[in-house]
């Protein structure tokens, strides 16, 4: 059986910072109306915001493209054990998303939905 180094290291040191762990595969995927993050052992699930019309074109957090309404879409995570409501802008498009976005930006995301 074999061992991640991730696991190993948060089994034995479960105090572990996110940032002091060795990069692992980000997966960046839709889950139904959903988009998840993960990097295991951690998983963010964010949540589809209300469609507001944005005034102008934005930017999506994940692949940094310029998107107008029509391909962009807020989304929301709550990190556990908090009362503070993140919010982040991607692409409705998350499997083109995926192919543009670079693992490091994609981890960034995932510590603001995982970490209070």
């Amino acid at each position: 059986m074999a061992v991640d180094e991730r696991e190993l290291i948060l089994e034995l040191f479960p105090g572990t910072p996110f940032d002091l762990l060795p990069p692992g595969e980000v997966l960046y995927y839709r889950e139904g109306e959903q988009v998840v993050i993960e990097e295991p052992p951690f998983r963010a699930v964010f949540e589809p915001v209300e469609r507001p019309a944005l005034p102008r074109p934005g930017v999506c957090e994940a692949c940094g493209r310029l998107l107008g309404g029509a391909f962009a879409r807020f989304f929301r995570v709550t990190p556990p054990g908090s009362r503070v409501v993140r919010y982040v802008l991607l692409c409705e498009d998350t499997e083109a998303c995926r192919e543009r976005a670079r693992p490091e930006v994609l981890r960034r995301i995932l510590r603001k939905g995982i970490l209070p």
